[in-house]
């Protein structure tokens, strides 16, 4: 591998390596707005820009590459690269008083003001003071349709949102138009981003808050939520996001790009917006004994004495809970899989498989067998199975597979059912246990990949509310004596 230098700091470096890249290895940030690692590098920001020794101008650390080491000298120093220069510096601020001419004074109200990298440069690098004396530029209003909305006013023009709907998502939707001052980021005639499945990444991507979100604009200031690692658990790639929440309650999902993962860096609109899923909008719902609420001793009551008991997990939930769901099965061979939502494969290389159910392999992997629940009715209606417990959320389950479900509730002599909220199969159970939310627990899953991704509690469960784990510890409990 090549060597190199940066800031007198040598390096070794696979040759290729862009420059911005080589110094992030050695923990120097270089500024940047246009650049993005999973789009192609086009330099128009000009933030980036370093010194490098024997060039006669300053170049675009975004698209200089290290060369390979020559062959005849392999241990010899092939760049010295210089990012804290004078020459730097007064590029850098430059950039900045150009950038902010026409940028409008938007913070108190921009959605992006918290995390915006035109705010945090312009202190870090700018000037402080600004030479524009003339009208700033005014753009006239334009609708992207429902799902995003565009300032023109704040854009930058790093394009990061058109080779976003070029390179990734393929519908072109986006684009630059006109020349020099008259410059703007618009749509093609006739589109819009709402049939895009992943517009809401140009979101993420945008720098300055000219591209913000319809559903979170103006909700909640950024600096008041709390962000917590987790997972979507919309698809079986458990792509890594944080959750963004406040108040015990969710505001947002963002992608949590994860290092040497390209695919990691965007999540479709679904999983997106599926945060309103784990918002509670009532109370703690109560334990049922036949749809009447009932006691934890009744309920554990008439479980033990049911006789033997077959479980059935879906694989949407973790594996803590599935190997505590598998103790309560007679044997292993009575833990059967459920769940068989499948999502269409729209951008193959950032979804490498339609199966829905994100927790299958970890589910498979403790025992448990999908596709063979009439294997289970079977033995519930000759009765050698006269228990089955079921962990459910209707949101993965076809209405096929629910109709199969509730056959083999009402088969059985005594049912079980953990749900989020009770759903229309859930009250078919002869009793009813609330559980946590995956966004009230902590625990981890294995995706379709076989990697392993953990996700932590962001929420706070209601008063009554238990994770599966608990409930089953309370189950097994042996009733005190009277």
């Amino acid at each position: 591998m090549p060597t190199i230098k940066i800031n007198d700091v040598e390096l070794s470096v696979n040759p290729g390596t862009l420059v911005l890249d080589a110094c992030r290895t050695v923990g120097i940030d270089i500024p940047h707005y246009c650049y993005h690692p999973a789009l192609t590098p086009v330099a128009t920001c000009r933030m980036c820009l370093v010194e490098i020794k024997g060039q006669p101008k300053l170049a675009t650390s975004c698209t200089t590459t290290v060369p390979p080491a020559p062959k005849d000298n392999p241990e010899a120093v092939v760049m010295e690269v210089f990012t804290n220069t004078p020459a730097v510096a007064d590029a850098r601020a430059g950039v900045m008083e150009f950038l902010l001419m026409n940028h409008p004074l938007d913070c108190p109200i921009c959605d992006q003001a918290g995390e915006c990298k035109l705010q945090d440069y312009s202190y870090h690098y700018g000037s402080g003071d600004s030479r524009m004396a003339e009208v700033k530029r005014r753009y006239r209003y334009e609708d992207l349709g429902a799902k995003i909305v565009i300032d023109k006013n704040r854009c930058i023009h790093c394009t990061r949102c058109v080779r976003f709907t070029k390179e990734i998502s393929g519908g072109y939707e986006l684009t630059v138009a006109q020349r020099g001052s008259r410059l703007e980021v618009t749509t093609y005639t006739g589109k819009s981003l709402d049939q895009n499945p992943y517009a809401g990444n140009v979101v993420d991507l945008c720098p300055v808050g000219a591209l913000t979100s319809r559903d979170f604009r103006f909700r909640k200031r950024v600096w008041y939520l709390k962000n917590t690692p987790s997972i979507s658990r919309h698809s079986a790639l458990g792509s890594p996001i944080w959750i963004d929440h406040e108040g015990n309650q969710i505001h947002r999902f963002r992608p949590r790009p994860l290092e040497g993962k390209e695919t990691t860096h965007f999540i479709s609109d679904a999983e997106r917006y599926a945060y309103v899923h784990y918002n509670r909008q009532d109370g703690a719902p109560a334990p049922l004994l036949k749809g009447a609420p009932a006691s934890l001793d009744a309920i554990r009551e008439a479980f033990q004495a049911a006789g033997p008991v077959a479980v059935i997990g879906q694989g949407t939930f973790g594996c803590d809970t599935a190997q505590r769901l598998g103790d309560l099965a007679a044997s292993e061979g009575l833990r059967y899989g459920s769940g068989d939502k499948t999502i269409p494969a729209v951008l193959p290389k950032y979804q490498t498989s339609e199966d829905g159910i994100l927790n299958r392999r970890g589910f498979t992997e403790r025992g448990y067998r999908f596709g063979a629940l009439e294997e289970l009715q079977a033995k519930v209606q000759k009765g050698e199975v006269k228990a089955v417990v079921l962990l459910h959320d209707a949101a993965f389950t076809s209405a096929k597979e629910a109709e199969l479900l509730g056959q083999i509730l009402k088969a059985a002599a005594f049912s079980l059912a953990f749900e989020v909220e009770a759903s229309d199969l859930g009250r078919m159970a002869t009793a009813w246990l609330p559980i946590t939310s995956y966004a009230e627990e902590s625990d981890f899953i294995v995706n379709h990949e076989g990697e392993l991704r953990r996700y932590q509690k962001a929420l706070q469960a209601p008063k009554g509310v238990r994770t599966l784990p608990a409930w089953v510890k309370e189950l097994a409990a042996v009733p005190a004596a009277v």
